[in-house]
């Protein structure tokens, strides 16, 4: 592997597992590299839980619209609270960091920032079929977490 200059680590939804967040910080610390930090969001998740619970009809139209701004909300805080405290980890460790957050498509998030970055090394929790796709399409190492 040639010098690290720009370490990815990818997070979906919620899950900014501990484990992955201290390999990348490490493997950016080590070699003094920038990290990026992305987080993808399915933007449809609120409208299926409230869409769910809707088709099950035992709630009102108000009700399941209050449920999905809720939803949406909760899920905001949570992703940011562990965003912070992942890039408080990295500012205690002088790491040169960037967080993007983005909403869509995992796989296609993830190949653009890749390309866009010049990434060398990608850290992602193990996603299954998911990771093949990631795989074809970039050309930097890949570091998987299961």
């Amino acid at each position: 592997m040639d010098k690290i200059n720009t370490v990815l680590v990818v997070f979906s939804a919620t899950s900014i597992h501990s484990k992955l967040a201290m390999r990348a910080l490490d493997v950016a610390e080590q070699n003094n590299a920038k990290l990026i930090i992305l987080s993808v969001r399915d933007k449809n998740v609120a409208e299926k839980v409230a869409k769910m619970v809707k088709d099950q009809g035992f709630l009102g139209e108000k009700i399941v619209e209050k449920l999905k701004e809720d939803i949406i909300k909760d899920r905001n805080e949570v992703i940011s609270k562990r965003l912070d405290m992942l890039g408080n980890e990295a500012e205690k460790r002088g790491i040169v960091f960037e967080t993007i957050r983005v909403k869509g498509d995992f796989v296609g998030n993830v190949i653009e920032a890749v390309n866009k970055y010049g990434v060398d090394v990608l850290l992602l929790d193990d996603i299954g079929k998911k990771i093949d796709e990631i795989k074809e399409n970039i050309s930097c190492d890949l570091i998987r977490l299961s």
